[in-house]
């Protein structure tokens, strides 16, 4: 590998560099252009404070809500959950692996808390239909 291919590798992208996301808050859809500030991110094209929030939250530290089938134990067909509010993207699939181990007894009901504290996160997984 000559030396110029070697720099372009090494190179590292600039924090300053603008970072383009569309808002999922409201209908609106805002196009928002972030770029960072020190420790802060400074955020255009939203129409309202929950933009900027948004903006702040997926850059600095991404969720998810996270939806999954669990089986249950005693019942015909899997059973919908979520979790209650948004995972660490980066525990996604940690946490998808406890919820498909985990077996309630049914009856389960549409709102009951099946897991209380999924992979430490503290997000709660709540069944989202009744079993069968």
């Amino acid at each position: 590998m000559n030396s110029k291919n070697t720099d372009n590798i090494n190179k590292k992208e600039s924090f300053n560099s603008p970072a383009e996301l569309i808002c999922i808050n409201c209908p609106a859809g805002c196009r928002l252009t972030a770029v960072q500030c020190g420790d802060d991110w400074d955020v255009t094209g939203n129409r309202c404070a929950r933009g900027s929030q948004y903006a702040k939250q997926e850059l600095t530290d991404p969720r998810r809500v996270l939806t999954a089938l669990m089986r249950v134990a005693g019942g015909k067909r899997p059973i919908s959950v979520k979790t209650d509010r948004g995972v660490p993207k980066s525990l996604l699939m940690e946490c998808a692996r406890e919820i498909y181990r985990t077996h309630p007894e049914a009856p389960v009901h549409a709102g009951d808390i099946l897991i209380e504290n999924v992979c430490g996160t503290g997000c709660r997984v709540i069944a989202t239909r009744d079993s069968e």
